[in-house]
C-alpha cells in the first residue's frame, strides 16, 4: 500500500529568513508566476511589404522595472535567438512597475517572419515538454511568455519558438 509523505530517502532544507519552498509557488504543483509579467499577443499578421506595429506590456508586482533590461530576439536558424530589427520604443509607468513597449518594422519581408520572444533582463530556460491529458504523448512546448510568432501573408508559412 502506498505510504503518505515524502519518498523515502529525501529530505527538505530550510534557511531560516527564507521564506518556505511552498510559498514561492502560486499553486503547489506549478512554477514560481512569471514577474515581470509580460503580455503580448501571441500571433501578429503582416503583409509582405507593410509595416509591422504593436504594442506588449511587462507588469511587475514588486520590482521596479527598468526599459534597458527588456529585451526582443527572434529564434533564428538552429534555434539560436538573433537580433531582431525592429525600432523598440517604451513607456514607463510613474511607479515603475509597469513598461507598455512599440514595436515597429517597416518594409517587412519573408525572413521577419517566425517566432519572436520578449524578456526581461535574462533569456528564460527553454519551456518543457508539456503532458497532455488522459496519458497521452507529450506534445511540443506551447509559446514561452513573451512569445510570439510573426506571419507575413505572401511567404510561405512557418511557425517556431525559441525552445
Amino acid at each position: 500500500p502506498p505510504k503518505k509523505g515524502p519518498p523515502q530517502g529525501s529530505f527538505l532544507v530550510q534557511i531560516e529568513g527564507c521564506p518556505h519552498p511552498d510559498e514561492k509557488h502560486n499553486d503547489k504543483n506549478g512554477p514560481p508566476s512569471q514577474d515581470p509579467k509580460i503580455t503580448v499577443d501571441d500571433t501578429q499578421k503582416v503583409k509582405k511589404g507593410d509595416t509591422l506595429t504593436f504594442t506588449f506590456s511587462l507588469e511587475s508586482k514588486d520590482k521596479t522595472l527598468s526599459e534597458d533590461k527588456v529585451f526582443m530576439v527572434k529564434a533564428g536558424k538552429d534555434k539560436k535567438p538573433e537580433p531582431v530589427r525592429f525600432t523598440l520604443t517604451y513607456e514607463l509607468s510613474e511607479d515603475s512597475k509597469q513598461i507598455t513597449g512599440t514595436a515597429k518594422a517597416e518594409d517587412v519581408k519573408c525572413d521577419d517572419q517566425g517566432g519572436y520572444l520578449i524578456y526581461y533582463d535574462k533569456m528564460p530556460p527553454p519551456p518543457h515538454r508539456q503532458m497532455r491529458k488522459k496519458g497521452r504523448k507529450p506534445g511540443p512546448p506551447g509559446p514561452p511568455p513573451g512569445g510570439f510568432v510573426i506571419q507575413v501573408e505572401g511567404c510561405s508559412k512557418r511557425r517556431k519558438f525559441l525552445s
